[in-house]
């Protein structure tokens, strides 16, 4: 097959990159996965599916009390099995809602008739979607960089558009980097060091200048370096320092120091909860104790 000249590529993106490549760029890394989370759509859906349950509760309750009632027929209010047929068709609409919202009765309702999700794994999807990370600016920058470097045309404009709801853009890959790694990604001049570059992925010749792909496993590697390097040091380093000191007082100023330090690395430049900083720090604060009573 005839491959379309750039020239060609560049008037027509839209026939020769379109879904296709889009697709492929987006997926190429879990990074550039990022999706609108419809956050105001959901909570509108949620209203009704609570309102519509709300009528369904009220129902109940006054059809209960209305068979309760000094002049009421008796009718047997404590068994299921012999229900009244109002009350038992009552119930099954109430299931039936709760479980797959599907059935309206009332006319104004209607047009919601084709939801098919339950209340329940309405709340449950929720939650776990906002428990996704916003989409950092840069990667999205980096999709919009991707549509400008081909006009803005090879996706529909108007389908390209949920780039700018940047309030409401998730990205599906959870943010559980570290703050060294963090760092490293936001800063241009080292995420595009020539060092991670990969050589192994192809790329289209006519994205060849617009696109480069990085090692995550490099960028890792050396994040993770880079933390070693600094727990290593601040461990060995007070002990050769507390080693030539003779006086307590000034131990004691070198232990606040180095234990200040490690609780500032651990809270900034890593990824721990402030208990387990805490503790780290508390252990470590204690060995560099040790240390000085062995000294001693």
């Amino acid at each position: 097959m005839e491959e379309p000249l750039p020239e060609e590529i560049q008037r027509q993106p839209w026939k020769y990159v379109g879904y296709r490549r889009y697709a492929e760029f987006i997926s190429s890394d879990s990074d550039m996965l990022i999706f609108r989370r419809f956050g105001e759509l959901n909570a509108r859906v949620g209203l009704l599916l609570q309102d519509k349950c709300s009528l369904l509760e009220q129902k109940l309750i006054d059809l209960d009390k209305k068979n309760s009632r000094r002049d009421a027929d008796p009718i047997n209010n404590g068994t299921i099995r012999d229900d009244i047929e109002e009350r038992e068709t009552l119930l099954n609409e109430i299931a039936h809602h709760l479980d797959r919202y599907s059935k309206y009765t009332d006319a104004p309702v209607h047009l919601y008739s084709s939801l098919t999700v339950s209340v329940d794994k309405f709340l449950i999807q929720q939650s776990q979607l906002r428990e996704y990370a916003r989409a950092p600016s840069r990667d999205v920058k980096s999709l919009r960089t991707w549509h400008a470097n081909h006009q803005n045309m090879a996706i529909d404009e108007e389908e390209h558009r949920y780039l700018e709801q940047h309030q409401d853009l998730i990205r599906l890959r959870s943010n559980n980097k570290t703050p060294v790694r963090n760092w490293i990604d936001n800063s241009l001049a080292l995420r595009t060091l020539r060092i991670w570059k990969k050589q192994s992925r192809t790329i289209p010749k006519y994205e060849a200048n617009n696109i480069s792909y990085y090692s995550n496993t490099s960028i890792d590697a050396f994040a993770s370096g880079t933390i070693i390097f600094i727990g290593a040091f601040l461990l060995i380093t007070p002990i050769w320092i507390l080693q030539a000191i003779e006086d307590l007082q000034i131990k004691l100023a070198v232990i606040t120091t180095f234990v200040l330090v490690f609780l500032f690395v651990l809270s900034f430049a890593m990824a721990s909860k402030p208990f387990e900083a805490l503790g780290a720090t508390a252990a470590y604060a204690a060995v560099l104790m040790v240390f000085i009573q062995v000294g001693l």
